[in-house]
């Protein structure tokens, strides 16, 4: 959901874990206030892997890939 302190959650689940967020693209999908994130971050496999698990935890993330 697009709430002003989820992308605070999300960087803040990077930053205490010492990855840096290499890009990001933000976008509104539509009215009914559900945005789009898009990051790329520098880790390994696993580290994605456990950084999904850790995002997918945000009550406000509906929905997390790893691509």
């Amino acid at each position: 959901h697009n709430e002003p302190s989820v992308l605070l959650r999300i960087s803040g689940i990077f930053a205490r874990r010492g990855y840096y967020i290499s890009s990001l693209h933000l976008n509104e999908r539509d009215t009914s206030g559900v945005s789009e994130m898009k990051l790329t971050a520098v880790c390994t496999e696993n580290e994605a892997t456990l950084l999904v698990g850790q995002l997918k935890k945000l009550i406000d993330v509906l929905q997390v890939n790893k691509l």
